[in-house]
């Protein structure tokens, strides 16, 4: 089957805006004096008091999110060919390979990690930046602490994670409004992991402006909808924004110059890091998923899954399933995925692997699942019509119209059954997207979808309720490396640790 083109050029707003970025005529005058001064300082600077408890608590969340996709990515193909690749590549013995006895130099940690995570599409995500920040900056993060030279406590842990998100997200932001092109998140989250590994590593403010620039210009500029429309292992670039964001710290502490970063400093966009410690893109605009699939998928899945299970509707006793959702989603894979890439940027066959299951996770989009024959068969009775009324009525006022919000993000799903039947779903969006109008999840949820990617990984529910129980406590650790030591192979084995003796 043919693998449909999105014409993604008329699909955003961005696209087309005055005064782009053009690598053919860039001009110093386009930039801004002062302003990565500024937001060097503002990382630097930022201490644990000077952080919400609400952002605090976010960010304990992304790290139990992060380790969890992870965690459900070990059965996928990707993580064989990862951990192999790796192990030829990248000699060492500082750093780990998550949930494997596998040890690696801390720039293979990085890369092996942040490509692992990336492969199961459950990830963190934030609104304007159309892409994914903990899949690389919290790989990233623990990669860097084996070559810090000294122990770093929970507290700086969580103080330096908020920096790099709250960096990182505006530059997602910032390339969005000001670069022509849909590239990966690669592309900026190499900026935010580059802010974490600064402030562990010890760079100075100087130092810091050229690992950013670094950073910024070595990033992965991939073309994301080469990915959407032709799916593969590449997946959204944060493997190597991983890899990238370290490399660029350790080069500017050797002296590596790279200092310049525009999508720090260029005058029409550096007003976005403005709010920097005033407005924490954390709880504003940071997301999570449900499902493992795109985002652009979600809202059809939860339609279905809502009808389905409202009506108590037999999925062998459908005639068909249409799904009216906006023009992006319609983009999509239309054709049976033959492999775990294809399954998750699709959208036929998710929906009626939902039907069946009423969950979307590893073990729906990979495996045996990929050739059962009934879920086969539904999905040829799966249509996706677009639905031009199906705009972005939600979300940030002050940022709609303005950039790449994801809140159209919108579905609503009609099942015919073989009696005649016709049932219909409401209005439906990304479920725990609170910028849509959803309800966040807050701890419990978070864990949750923690221990059931952990139980499809094949891990048992006692070691992974305490990986739940050190990420809440985290900032009670002397040292937070402990979290990631423990992170062993077969049931995630634990040692002995500080924060154990407090729960």
């Amino acid at each position: 089957a043919r693998i449909p083109v999105c014409a993604h050029r008329n699909a955003y707003p961005f696209f087309g805006m005055a005064k782009m970025m053009d690598s053919k005529d860039f001009s110093v005058d386009w930039l801004k004096e002062g302003v990565e001064e500024k937001v060097v300082k503002w990382a630097l600077d930022l201490r644990y008091e000077d952080i919400r408890i609400d952002v605090l608590e976010e960010a304990k969340r992304a790290v139990l999110d992060t380790i969890g996709t992870a965690l459900g990515a070990q059965r996928l193909k990707i993580t064989q060919v990862v951990n192999s690749f790796v192990a030829q590549s990248f000699p060492g013995n500082s750093a780990q390979v998550w949930f494997s006895e596998q040890r690696t130099s801390a720039l293979g940690a990085a890369l092996a990690n942040g490509l692992i995570t990336d492969g199961l599409d459950v990830h963190d995500t934030g609104h304007y930046t159309k892409g994914h920040a903990g899949a690389a900056i919290i790989p990233c993060a623990f990669a860097a602490l084996t070559i810090a030279g000294s122990k770093i406590s929970g507290k700086e842990f969580l103080t330096s994670l908020v920096a790099a998100y709250e960096v990182g997200y505006r530059a997602g932001n910032a390339m969005h409004e000001s670069i022509s092109d849909y590239h990966s998140s690669g592309a900026w989250n190499a900026l935010g992991c580059a802010i974490f590994c600064s402030r562990i590593l010890a760079l100075t403010p100087e130092e810091t402006m050229h690992a950013l620039g670094i950073a910024e210009y070595y990033g992965p500029r991939s073309q994301i909808m080469r990915v959407v429309n032709i799916p593969s292992m590449l997946k959204d670039g944060s493997g190597q924004g991983a890899f990238v964001g370290l490399q660029s710290v350790l080069l500017a502490k050797e002296g590596f110059t790279g200092k310049g970063c525009p999508i720090i400093s260029k005058k029409s966009i550096c007003h976005i890091y403005d709010d920097l410690g005033k407005e924490w893109r954390l709880l504003k605009h940071h997301v999570y998923k449900k499902y493992a699939v795109c985002y652009w998928a979600q809202p059809s899945i939860a339609g279905t899954i809502a009808v389905m299970k409202d009506n108590k509707i037999d999925p062998r006793d459908v005639k068909s399933i249409t799904c009216n959702t906006f023009k992006e989603a319609t983009g999509l894979q239309q054709n049976i995925p033959k492999n775990t890439e294809e399954a998750q940027y699709c959208i036929l066959y998710p929906i009626a692997a939902a039907a069946y299951h009423g969950k979307l996770g590893p073990n729906e989009v990979d495996g045996k699942a990929l050739h059962d024959p009934e879920i086969l068969e539904l999905a040829k009775k799966v249509t996706i019509k677009e639905d031009t009324k199906l705009t972005s009525d939600m979300g940030d006022p002050s940022l709609k119209g303005k950039s790449s919000s994801m809140t159209a993000n919108v579905a609503w799903v009609e099942v015919v059954t073989k009696d005649g039947k016709k049932y219909v779903s409401q209005k439906s969006r990304v479920p725990w997207d609170h910028l849509a109008g959803e309800k966040a999840p807050g701890n419990d949820e978070i864990a949750e979808k923690f221990m059931w990617l952990g139980g499809e990984a094949g891990y048992k529910a006692e070691a992974l309720k305490r990986v739940v129980e050190m990420c809440y406590k985290l900032e009670s650790l002397s040292d937070s490396s402990v979290l990631e030591s423990s992170l062993l192979p077969g049931t995630v084995n634990f040692q002995k640790c500080q924060v154990c003796s407090i729960m």
